[in-house]
């Protein structure tokens, strides 16, 4: 990988206790002060490696009391970031923090969003909702893309009120979705950074700076070792799954919102898809699967950007919630070939704007509407359809009408025809009724013992979006298919249907009988694998999942 070039990156003051070899300058400082350069690492402004690569930053995790890093080949230590002086020869550091403060957080209910060329929508909304006496705000999130003169914008910019203490955005958001028939969600704003010392220890020498402290191996192509990693964001309450992971590119460490040490990897978009997209799709898959998987997983990397971590000094996390990333060593020669002969490849919509590229693991054989799974807008291009297959019984999508028949459907999807269907394609899960009911008295106490389960709604794909629960002293309803298979204990998804067995006032058992691995939205990918088994290539496998998009080359 060539040398990593950040721009606008930051300079803030060293000190420098012990003994210490003479801190040499690896080229010129830029002219920003190191109050602009510490805004950076808190923008939606990322940079580009000397290669033509996006540069993205990725927690690793936070929460932490003290970080150390390694290198083989020894580490440059960067108080001023790339293109500052740097400090060599030592080959490991400890990292700690002192006076270290919490950011000041607040969250704003985002009542709706605009394009950013409609400033004359914005302040209309904004003059409405001050008129009838609230606090208003406007947001710009998202980042544009302007590459070799292509240009694409995923800017937004939300219109909001009211703000409450960090923590209650989603619970006011629903008081105000309900009061005014709105779609309103929450968006974070940061009042005040989070501060500190960050001090770094290697044998006699130390080294002292405000808020930040870059470091990188001083072979070129080689990684950073951070040991102890405790995987997911705020992972320091995951104590006892910690491991050693390296590093390609740079790691820095900083003050976090929690007023704790946060590690952070600044790392080439293709080196990160390298290791991600193995863990995505299986490496011996078709390749034009595999090519298929690399250019969502692209797409949505880069979706994300300026529109998540709103208050984190980083664009994303290592976790579900953006993607699962655990660093160097996880590539695959097929996946990174992949990644390598699809080079810069997105989605984009006629307009061109970036395609919100989600996928699943096994859609069971219908895929579903975005607006189903997670609220908000319907996207037109995440639309709920057959995967493959034309049977006109599931033309407007399955039902409890219909929902045995398609279950007893053994073929006929792209998903069902590939070696890695068992157990994905369809499902069949028992549960002792007495460990069920003791699972959902912890969140629904008022049921009492499991009678039955009554689906209330499904979305296009069958999938159930709120559930009864019906016991023996009432019954409750849940709402949300993450929610619903995660209380029914980790069921592959709520695209099922239930038999209670033994007596009705007191069954022993209930029998979960289902299709599908995952939410379903998007790209189906054991799906995507057959179509390609088939002969598809990826933009046919693309376009069957993905309505109205075309490949573009962004970089």
């Amino acid at each position: 990988m060539a040398p990593q070039r950040w721009v606008k990156r930051l300079p803030l003051l060293v000190l420098i206790a012990a003994t210490l070899p003479a801190l040499m300058p690896a080229q010129a400082a830029d002219e920003f002060s190191s109050g602009d350069k510490l805004r950076t690492l808190y923008s939606n402004h990322f940079s580009f490696t000397d290669d033509g690569l996006p540069q993205l930053t990725i927690e690793i995790m936070g929460g932490q009391k003290k970080v150390e890093l390694a290198a083989t080949g020894g580490l440059a230590l960067m108080p001023d970031g790339e293109g500052g002086a740097q400090l060599s020869g030592a080959k490991s550091w400890s990292v700690t923090l002192e006076n270290g403060k919490p950011a000041q957080l607040r969250d704003w209910i985002v009542m709706s969003r605009f394009r950013p060329d409609d400033s004359l929508s914005v302040e209309v909304e904004l003059a409405k909702w001050k008129k009838s006496g609230h606090k208003t705000k406007s947001f710009e999130i998202g980042t544009i893309f302007a590459v070799a003169g292509e240009v694409l914008d995923t800017r937004e910019i939300l219109v909001a009120i009211d703000p409450v203490p960090a923590g209650q955005g989603l619970a006011r958001a629903r008081q105000l979705s309900e009061k005014h028939g709105v779609n309103a969600t929450f968006h974070t704003e940061m009042k005040r950074r989070p501060s500190g010392t960050i001090v770094a220890r290697s044998g006699s020498m130390e080294i002292r700076n405000a808020s930040v402290l870059w470091f990188a191996n001083k072979k070129a192509s080689s990684t950073v070792m951070v040991k102890n990693v405790v995987s997911g964001h705020g992972g320091s309450q995951l104590k006892g799954r910690q491991q050693d992971r390296s590093y390609f590119g740079s790691v820095y460490v900083t003050v976090g919102r929690d007023g704790k040490l946060s590690v952070v990897n600044a790392v080439a978009a293709d080196d990160l898809l390298s290791g991600l997209v193995p863990s995505e799709m299986f490496p011996d898959a078709h390749m034009e699967a595999l090519r298929a998987q690399t250019i969502a997983a692209r797409t949505e990397l880069l979706q994300k950007l300026g529109v998540r971590h709103f208050g984190d000094p980083f664009l994303l996390c290592a976790t579900q919630h953006c993607q699962v990333y655990s660093g160097a060593g996880h590539e695959h020669p097929r996946t990174t070939k992949a990644v390598r002969t699809t080079r810069g490849q997105v989605l984009v919509t006629r307009d061109k704007q970036l395609v919100d590229a989600r996928y699943s693991a096994t859609c069971g054989g219908h895929s579903e509407h975005n607006e189903v799974v997670w609220g908000g807008d319907a996207d037109p291009v995440l639309r709920g359809r057959l995967d493959g297959g034309k049977d006109s019984r599931f033309r407007k999508g399955v039902s409890d009408r219909n929902i045995t028949a398609f279950l007893d459907q053994k073929e006929g999807s792209f998903c069902a025809k590939t070696k890695y269907s068992k157990d994905r394609f369809r499902w069949q899960k028992e549960v002792n009724v007495d460990d069920l009911s003791k699972r959902v008295a912890a969140k629904h106490p008022k049921v009492g013992r499991l009678r039955s389960l009554r689906p209330l709604k499904r979305g296009i794909s069958g999938r159930i979006t709120r559930l009864e629960l019906v016991g023996d002293r009432g019954s409750s309803q849940v709402q949300g298919e993450l929610v619903i298979r995660r209380l029914l204990g980790g069921l592959r998804s709520s695209l099922f249907e239930t038999a209670v067995h033994g007596p009705a006032n007191h069954p022993t058992s209930i029998e979960f009988r289902g299709a599908g691995f995952g939410h379903g939205v998007g790209m189906c990918q054991l799906g995507a694998i057959g179509m390609a088994e088939q002969g598809h290539d990826l933009k046919s496998i693309l376009s069957h999942y993905y309505k109205n998009i075309k490949l573009h080359r962004l970089y």
